[in-house]
């Protein structure tokens, strides 16, 4: 969700409605990805309280055959990918599997650098409505999220836009309602992200103390609050249990 909420920013700073794309699942025993509707996981009203958006499947059906219609689709790229002098848009998971669940085929490939899709710089910010406007391209389908992972600074309120579905809602109060045997009891919920390949990937702290992930919650996106250790990005059990009590 840290590139959802920069591409949030990036359409309302470009002057675009965001289509809200469906979200990217890979259920076990499948051989591919599977794409479930944005609406079954987040709310799209609280979106539209910050900026123009519209639902992926109502895009596909009411607006892409009068403004995106077959034989005349773009992708854009910051660069060409491969030895093709194009964005090769479909190729991989879940890059293919993706489009082909709207029946998408790309036609021509827009390359983009040196721009950015942070809206805060200016230059690029106009820079992107003087080369691809809205008359000439009215839809910009890029081959990955126009906004940065990890999440910058100026982005992080935007996260005040994502509800949960009632779906999930509910589902999270019938899971937290089994493990209460009183409705006034509460509890700690932790996420840890422990599997070897985050073992792994703190392994760099070893040689760079700098931001990791999401670091700049703890940190500070200037590490003002301090820098990274290996204990902070894959903390021990020690640690957890310690900082569970307090």
């Amino acid at each position: 969700m840290d590139q959802f909420l920069g591409a949030l920013a990036f359409a309302k700073g470009i002057g675009r409605t965001l289509v809200l794309p469906h979200l990217v699942e890979y259920p076990d025993r499948f051989s591919s990805s599977v794409q479930i509707p944005f609406q079954s996981y987040f709310k799209a009203e609280p979106l539209a309280e910050y900026t123009k958006v519209i639902l992926m499947d109502d895009f596909m059906k009411n607006l892409a055959p009068k403004v995106w219609p077959k034989g005349n689709r773009t992708v854009f790229c910051y660069m060409s990918r491969g030895n093709a002098n194009d964005c090769a848009a479909k190729d991989g998971n879940p890059f293919g599997p993706y489009w082909d669940k709207f029946g998408v085929d790309f036609d021509k490939s827009e390359f983009y650098a040196p721009l950015s899709f942070d809206p805060n710089f200016e230059k690029h910010r106009l820079e992107w409505k003087k080369r691809f406007p809205a008359e000439k391209y009215p839809v910009l389908a890029f081959t990955g999220a126009p906004g940065a992972f990890p999440v910058i600074e100026t982005n992080v309120p935007l996260q005040k836009y994502i509800k949960w579905s009632d779906m999930i809602d509910f589902k999270a109060d019938k899971f937290i309602n089994q493990f209460k045997n009183d409705p006034k009891e509460k509890f700690i919920a932790i996420h840890l992200r422990n599997g070897i390949d985050f073992k792994r990937a703190c392994e760099h702290v070893k040689t760079s103390k700098t931001n990791f992930f999401a670091s700049p919650q703890c940190l500070g996106y200037s590490q003002e609050n301090g820098e990274m250790t290996e204990e902070l990005c894959y903390p021990s059990e020690k640690t957890i249990f310690k900082q569970e009590k307090h």
